[in-house]
């Protein structure tokens, strides 16, 4: 309710007969019948104890005093207390009762020697219960419903019962002048919380009215803002925020009134540059930038707060800049920093690693030695420090498929972050937990971390809606992967532009590429997935690894729609030594490959050639040496799997085929893994189809159940040139031809003279009903067999 409205009252707010001097009657009954030598009218300003003193004097011909303690003479002393320049000492005669006092005071105002007497009874208090109507004195003049309800509205307020209407601007100044003035900033905070847990559990005798409560918290902001813009004011009002927990608001306090280094002392007290993960984004930001610049470059814990917020937003050079700007230019050679760690300290340590993850920065076997020296030197009791350092190199282990070592450290990373009661950075450990089970092919498991990192996120003291979406994703991902594809295409749609231009992982980069283009490209076109991989090239063009990432997905698209010959093109731009050619001629280095890079692009040939060529000799013997590979994803090794099943199939190895396809199947029916099997569906018809490798499948029944949530999922019953009654080689020449190949080139890719492709070709035209190139094309495309 702005101030200057009206509050109106109901008509039961003012009673009809009701005496509105019953309280201070019956008060006055009571003071004047009492042996105690001292009253103390104890209340807050607005309930009518100084009236109650006025009328007390006139009953009894005496003057009220005002102000501080008067040197006044007689038996009766009636004194107004209104004193503001600290504590007033009772005189010794009013203590011995030698002298009666009336007094009027508020709470917070205190009387030296009041309590001594209070301790031997020689006190009558009377508080602000005592100044208000009570619920039988309403029930006497109105139903007791309605009593009940006057009552929660005024809180028996003899100013409040009194008035039909009051003046908002009026109650608003009365308010700050009269009752919040004189309060200290702790009690006005108390007070602020005293509204906050209102109503109390005690209906008949509220005590706060609910009519004040608007005006009175509008009031409240009121003084308490005019007192922060005062420098002297807002150096108390912060200490009070301090004290009370509240960090942000004390920070901003302090640096409204100019006290840096206070407001530093309450920043490092708040996780320093942890604070982020404490108190939110947003909260982050707003302190940071109350920093004046040339103070934030002059601390290690602001420059590394500063830096850590330009590495969220993207922005790596910037970060680069301010880390050398205060530590010296030779804290971007990493080498370096490492190996004269002894002129830096752990805190600084332990967030250069962490920077070197968006650096996109390879660590030699070297240089991560290094790296996990340093641990030794960390804080035992530090445990921030210590779980980001493990969250750190989780990443690392990540990167490198050392999935064993990964959930070892994660484990670790766990246990600190609870010990420090960070569950916003436990939320990231399961999260990464859960994408570790993922790639492992074990959806069971990632299904439980997931669950888990819900827990740690409910949790978080702040919103967090990008990280709510990254959980979202993962759950949709994890649905996907036991075959359910509605959610991940749900979440695609509505939520993909948001999640886009968030801040996450390269780890969590990956699997959201490899979910996101993997759905789009099955359940929509083709074009929607590259589309969705061009998002990526904008929004998070940051550095190598997020580029090879993306043409490598945009590959296995354009193979998973038979554009075989454009996903090679594709794949030949990619900058490494894997190359088609060191790939064709590469056996035991297979078995040897540990960059995690190099083995997506060494997969992408393989299977290529596996398309390509699947006779050839020594094809399998390959496939065997990349399954020998220990840093393979659970993933990537069911689909090599499947490849070498139809390898073994195409060169007439039934038994090696069916075995490999059974082992897939059931590790994929005890895992809950359906969509890596989805990918590999160009592969899978031609298998599925065979008959006696198909009645194999069938007398299996955790089998049989993968088999019908595959085609439940898209899977055809029967190969899509068979559909059409081409033959392999048929379908072969047809998809080369959709994509522009000559019939030379067709000839050289498998081995063939152009006379027998063009033989092919005859076939394929008389088949589809086709004279030419250009409508065999158009039919392949009209058949499915081209997306």
């Amino acid at each position: 309710m702005p101030s200057g409205d009206v509050i109106q009252f109901s008509a039961d707010a003012r009673p009809p007969g009701l005496d509105f001097d019953v309280p201070r009657r019956r008060l006055l009954e009571r003071i004047l019948a009492t042996a105690s030598p001292i009253v103390v009218l104890d209340a807050p300003a607005g309930l009518g104890k100084s009236v109650l003193l006025q009328q007390l004097g006139r009953q009894l011909g005496i003057a009220v005093c005002r102000g501080p303690l008067p040197d006044a003479e007689g038996p009766l002393l009636l004194w107004d207390f209104v004193d503001e320049g600290g504590p007033s000492r009772l005189p010794e005669a009013f203590l011995a009762g030698e002298r009666r006092l009336v007094v009027a005071k508020r709470p917070q105002q205190e009387l030296h020697g009041l309590a001594r007497a209070m301790a031997y009874g020689r006190v009558l208090r009377l508080t602000e219960a005592d100044l208000r109507f009570t619920l039988e004195d309403l029930a006497s003049h109105m139903s007791p419903r309605s009593a009940r309800r006057v009552l929660e509205r005024t809180g028996g307020w003899p100013m409040l019962l009194g008035a039909t209407a009051l003046d908002g601007s009026v109650l608003d100044a009365f308010l700050r002048e009269e009752v919040l003035a004189p309060l200290s900033s702790n009690e006005l905070f108390d007070l602020c919380d005293r509204i906050s847990l209102e109503p109390t559990p005690d209906p008949g005798a509220p005590a706060l009215p609910t009519a004040l409560r608007e005006p009175l918290t509008r009031s409240l902001n009121a003084i308490l803002a005019t007192r922060a813009n005062d420098p002297a004011q807002a150096r108390i009002i912060a200490a009070v925020h301090d004290r009370r927990g509240e960090i942000t608001e004390a920070i901003l306090c302090y640096q409204r009134a100019g006290c840096f280094d206070e407001a530093l002392e309450a920043f490092e007290r708040g996780w320093g540059r942890f604070y982020l993960y404490h108190f939110g984004p947003e909260a982050f930001a707003r302190v940071l930038s109350g920093f004046p610049e040339t103070f934030a470059q002059g601390n290690d814990t602001l420059v590394m707060s500063l830096a850590m917020q330009a590495l969220k937003s993207g922005e790596i050079a910037r970060a680069r800049r301010l880390i050398a700007d205060r530590f010296g230019p030779q804290v971007n050679d990493l080498g370096t920093v490492f190996e004269e760690r002894g002129r830096y300290s752990t805190d600084f340590l332990a967030f250069r690693v962490i920077m070197m993850i968006y650096e996109d920065y390879q660590l030699t076997d070297e240089l991560f030695a290094l790296v996990f020296d340093m641990f030794q030197y960390f804080p035992v009791e530090d445990h921030l420090v210590r779980g980001s350092f493990y969250n750190s190199v989780l990443e690392f282990y990540i990167r490198r498929r050392r999935f064993a070592a990964a959930e070892d450290v994660a484990n670790h990373a766990l246990h600190h972050y609870e010990q420090a009661g960070a569950p916003m950075l436990a939320f990231y450990i399961s999260l990464h937990r859960a994408l570790i089970h993922l790639m492992m092919g074990d959806a069971l498991t990632a299904r439980r971390h997931a669950g888990e990192a819900e827990t740690y996120l409910a949790s978080v003291r702040f919103d967090s809606p990008g990280d709510w979406r990254l959980l979202g994703l993962l759950r949709a991902c994890i649905d996907y992967e036991g075959g359910k594809a509605e959610p991940l295409a749900r979440f695609l749609s509505t939520q993909l532009d948001d999640f886009v231009h968030g801040e996450i992982w390269p780890s969590l980069i990956e699997f959201a590429l490899q979910y996101g283009s993997q759905a789009l490209s099955e359940h929509f076109s083709t074009i929607a997935a590259r589309s969705f991989l061009d998002r990526w090239r904008v929004y998070q063009v940051r550095n190598r690894q997020f580029g090879m990432m993306i043409e490598m997905r945009e590959a296995a698209i354009l193979q998973n729609a038979n554009r075989w010959q454009e996903a090679a093109e594709k794949l030949a731009t990619v900058p490494s030594r894997i190359t088609r050619s060191w790939v064709a001629a590469a056996t035991d280095e297979l078995s040897r490959l540990q960059d995690r890079d190099e083995i997506m692009l060494c997969l992408s040939w393989l299977r290529h050639l596996v398309n390509e060529a699947p006779a050839r000799a020594g094809l399998d013997r390959q496939l065997d040496a990349t399954l020998e590979n220990l840093n393979l994803t659970g993933r990537q090794r069911l689909s090599v799997e499947i490849w070498l099943a139809f390898v073994s199939k195409r060169q007439s190895n039934l038994s090696r085929a069916r075995a490999l396809l059974q082992k897939v199947f059931e590790q994929a029916a005890r895992l809950d893994a359906i969509a890596p099997l989805a990918e590999e569906r160009h592969f899978l018809s031609e298998l599925i189809e065979h008959q006696r490798i198909g009645q194999y499948l069938d007398s299996s029944t955790p089998v049989r159940q993968v088999l019908r949530r595959l085609r439940d999922a898209g899977l055809p019953n029967s190969p899509l040139g068979v559909q059409s009654g081409l033959s392999r080689r048929e379908t072969k020449v047809l998809l080369m031809i959709a994509e522009g190949a000559s019939n030379k080139f067709i000839a050289n890719a498998l081995g063939l003279s152009e006379a027998t492709v063009k033989f092919h070709l005859g076939n394929v035209y008389r088949k589809l009903g086709c004279g030419r190139r250009r409508e065999a094309i158009a039919a392949a495309r009209a058949l499915g067999l081209v997306r």
